[in-house]
């Protein structure tokens, strides 16, 4: 009696499940709210989003010859810059959606990854720390160019 218990229990989680995965492809959920509908492609997200707002997290801290020669120093700046991280953060979010994802391995966690790293930028700016913003700076750099290695293609 266990087994059959079982079985119709696995049996109806399996139409359940059918059930949601054919609703995916409609126009709202299951719950009555609306489906995600992507409209910029991996290039413009890259474009619009990902390359403007690095370019400033990545200028913001300026050495020359060991001397700190441009931070930001105003609240507005910090404030400014922790919202380019979070663009970023952002933007890898919106590189995991279909059909942006050009698979489910490495796209995935290389977008995640990117996302993971631009948090980090965003608390370093909220907490106005130089030294933080530096490393995480890095360390996001160091993933956009694992993902760009893997999946632009060299001339």
């Amino acid at each position: 009696m266990d087994i059959l218990r079982r079985r119709a229990g696995i049996a109806a989680a399996l139409i359940l499940g059918a059930a949601l995965a054919a609703r995916c492809g409609s126009a709202s959920t299951p719950t009555g709210q609306p489906s995600f509908k992507p409209v910029a492609t991996v290039d413009e997200i890259m474009d619009a989003i990902v390359v403007p707002s690095s370019e400033a997290i990545f200028d913001a801290v300026v050495y020359s010859n060991g001397e700190l020669v441009s931070m930001p120093k105003a609240d507005a700046d910090w404030f400014t810059l922790r919202l380019h991280a979070l663009g970023v953060a952002e933007a890898g979010n919106l590189l995991m959606m279909a059909p942006r994802a050009r698979d489910g391995g490495e796209w995935l966690s290389m977008s995640a990854a990117m996302t993971d790293a631009a948090t980090v930028v965003a608390k370093a700016a909220a907490a106005k720390d130089v030294e933080a913003l530096l490393k995480a700076g890095g360390d996001m750099y160091a993933t956009c160019t694992a993902c760009h290695e893997k999946y632009i293609p060299q001339n």
